[in-house]
């Protein structure tokens, strides 16, 4: 789980380089996802020691938690402003909205690592 955390840490810093490649006009959202991957990186790299890998993978899970409900509540709530005829940054919009994908992938294979894990341990203590 270690690596995976490490591959969507670079995947997030990915998706800013990007955003920061691809617009001339720099903005707070460009830089959403970077605020995610580096501390999911930095969760991924201490999880690769075995004694501290199930509390960082927790800790990067929480940040994913984190990630997915701001990059979605932004997403949601940008989609409505243009609804209603107000000028959006489609750019910012695809950048903050792939950032909240992947935290929710992050965050689902978390969940299925963690359930796994615990019904091993189980089966073993029974």
């Amino acid at each position: 789980m270690s690596r995976i955390a490490i591959v969507f840490g670079l995947l997030l810093c990915a998706i800013t380089l990007a955003g920061l490649i691809v617009s001339m006009q720099k903005m707070p959202s460009q830089f959403f996802p970077m605020m995610l991957g580096i501390p999911i990186l930095f969760c991924g790299v201490v999880g690769l020691n075995p004694h501290r890998r199930r509390h960082s993978m927790q800790a990067a899970a929480l940040i994913s938690t984190i990630g997915m409900l701001a990059g979605g509540g932004n997403a949601f709530f940008t989609v409505i402003r243009s609804l209603h005829g107000m000028a959006i940054n489609l750019i910012g919009l695809r950048i903050v909205a792939a950032a909240a994908l992947l935290c929710l992938v992050f965050l689902l294979l978390s969940l299925n690592a963690f359930w796994r894990e615990a019904s091993e341990s189980r089966r073993w203590h029974v």
